[in-house]
Parts: structure tokens; C-alpha cells; sequence
């Protein structure tokens, strides 16, 4: 698997990895979701793309790491594109896909209309960032803080 190649020593965050009550707000949202993993076409609407959040594999020195991976255009090989990394605390963390359509942002002056899929970095009950595809790249939108 690309993933395991490119990040030997990291591993996708588990609902295990959730500590009380943050797990007991995910399981309720998502029962049957990973909190580390988000499928959507968040590329190309042909292609289904993988957001996925990295804990390393020891505790030390903690962390975590923000990527997609999705197929190049026109090709059979995987990119992948890490869209934020930190040494810092990954609790409370999460991903999930959000559905084509309209996104505002946390302060109500900016909004964005999503054509593809898109996905949520959520520290839960605290803030997140909308990442979506636009003009080949990823932008960011903050819906909460």
C-alpha cells in the first residue's frame, strides 16, 4: 500500500484511539465510520479519493499527519498529498466527508459551494476546517471555531 511505504512508521487513527467522551459524540454521529478515514470524490468525480489522518505508531513523539490519496489523472499510480502535520496533540481529532453543496465558514462572511466532495478536520466540540479541490489544489475553510 502506498501509505504504509511513504509513512513506515505511522498507522490511521482508530475509534480506539478516542478517549470517553469524544468517542461516545463520534460513535453517535458515525457508527459505522472510522475516524481516521473519509472515501469521497474529493478530486475527480469519477475517482474516489482516501482522506486519512496518521497517528504515529508510538506514542512517542506524537502527532499526526493529514493526507489524500487519490489517483493521478490519466494514470494508474496513487498521489499523495499531506495537507497538514503537527507534533502536537492529535485528541479530539477527526475526519469526515462532507457532501457537495454549500459550506459557510464559522464567521458567516465566507461560504463556498462545494461541486465535489469535500472533507472536515474536526477537533470535536472545539473547531474544524473544511478542506475541498478548487483551481487543482486544496483550499481550507474554518466552520467552526
Amino acid at each position: 500500500m502506498v501509505v504504509s511505504e511513504k509513512f513506515p512508521g505511522w498507522r490511521v487513527k482508530a475509534v480506539s484511539d478516542l478517549e470517553g467522551y469524544d468517542r461516545e459524540l463520534w460513535l453517535k454521529e458515525h457508527p459505522k465510520e472510522c475516524p481516521g478515514i473519509a472515501v469521497g470524490h474529493f478530486e475527480d468525480p469519477s475517482q474516489a479519493a482516501y482522506a486519512l489522518l496518521l497517528l504515529p505508531k508510538s506514542a512517542v513523539p506524537g502527532g499526526y499527519k493529514l493526507l489524500v490519496v487519490a489517483k493521478a489523472a490519466g494514470g494508474d499510480k496513487y498521489v499523495v498529498r499531506v495537507l497538514d502535520e503537527e507534533q502536537g496533540s492529535d485528541a479530539g481529532l477527526v475526519i469526515s466527508k462532507v457532501p457537495p453543496g454549500k459550506q459557510t465558514g464559522f464567521d458567516t462572511t465566507q461560504s463556498v459551494r462545494l461541486k465535489l466532495d469535500g472533507f472536515e478536520a474536526e477537533w470535536l466540540e472545539k473547531s474544524s476546517v473544511l478542506y475541498y479541490w478548487r483551481n487543482g489544489k486544496y483550499q481550507t475553510l474554518e466552520t467552526s471555531d
